[in-house]
């Protein structure tokens, strides 16, 4: 009874099905639970409104409450555990590969780290049509240091990685804006760490920019990098709308965005 009010009453529609979705996320962030005053707070709906919801999604053990505060219930946990058993890596990257590409009509490639020789190898590619243009292609290779997958790659490694690959890789100058510094090096990883993406302009190729964005698993790791590749004055021109679609880009390749 309980499910079929549910469906018949506040909660049916999209933009209840919205709210529904929007409900596990948030509580998905909260080990403590949340109180209905504070969940209505955060998602601007009437304790009155809100309050069958709650009661319904309970009943059907998607929520739990225990002295007033809501938290995931079980059904929550076997549906997610159910998404994540399907969760196919290299067919949702290999599909937000292409749609960027469709959507920026830039290049773009999905790499992972090789640390036995330094590099970053791109598994995954889609050229741009455009007559100028970076030419991409699975098993294109570029150094770890000087590249913006590369450097994406580094800042999401253990720290211990990152230092043995420092102190024995060659540092060479490609371009004049190519860092070679190792200090420098480890100052551009801690920032990209905390945008969430790097950027770089003309430091592997004079007339080529890039930006590349984690694409992570369902454990919380890195699988690899989503690069978008420019020539350089295209990128400077579109940054803020490049940079947006691939951010979004690599949250809709990652587990559990």
């Amino acid at each position: 009874m309980q499910q079929a009010n549910l469906a018949a009453g506040q909660t049916r529609g999209p933009k209840a099905i919205t709210r529904v979705l929007d409900l596990l996320a948030l509580l998905a962030g909260k080990q403590d639970g949340m109180s209905l005053a504070e969940l209505s707070a955060a998602m601007t709906v009437p304790k009155s409104t809100f309050i069958d919801t709650l009661r319904g999604l309970t009943d059907m053990h998607y929520l739990s409450c225990q002295e007033g505060r809501y938290r995931l219930g079980p059904s929550a946990y076997h549906f997610a555990s159910r998404i994540v058993r399907h969760w196919s890596a290299p067919e949702i990257i290999r599909a937000q590969v292409k749609q960027l590409a469709a959507e920026t009509r830039e290049s773009v490639g999905f790499a992972i780290a090789d640390w036995d020789i330094g590099q970053a190898i791109y598994i995954e590619a889609s050229n741009s049509p455009q007559p100028v243009r970076y030419a991409m292609q699975a098993g294109l290779r570029a150094p770890l240091y000087a590249s913006a997958a590369g450097r994406l790659l580094m800042a999401y490694a253990g720290p211990e990685q990152v230092e043995d690959y420092l102190a024995r890789a060659h540092l060479r100058q490609l371009t004049g804006n190519t860092r070679t510094d190792p200090g420098a090096i480890r100052a551009a990883l801690v920032e990209i760490r905390e945008q969430g993406y790097c950027a770089s302009f003309g430091e592997m190729l004079s007339d080529t920019a890039a930006l590349a964005v984690p694409v992570m698993g369902p454990d919380g790791d890195l699988l690899g990098a989503l690069m978008l590749a420019a020539p350089l004055d295209r990128m400077k021109q579109n940054f803020e709308r490049l940079l947006n679609a691939t951010l979004d880009a690599g949250r809709h390749a990652s587990a559990g965005s």
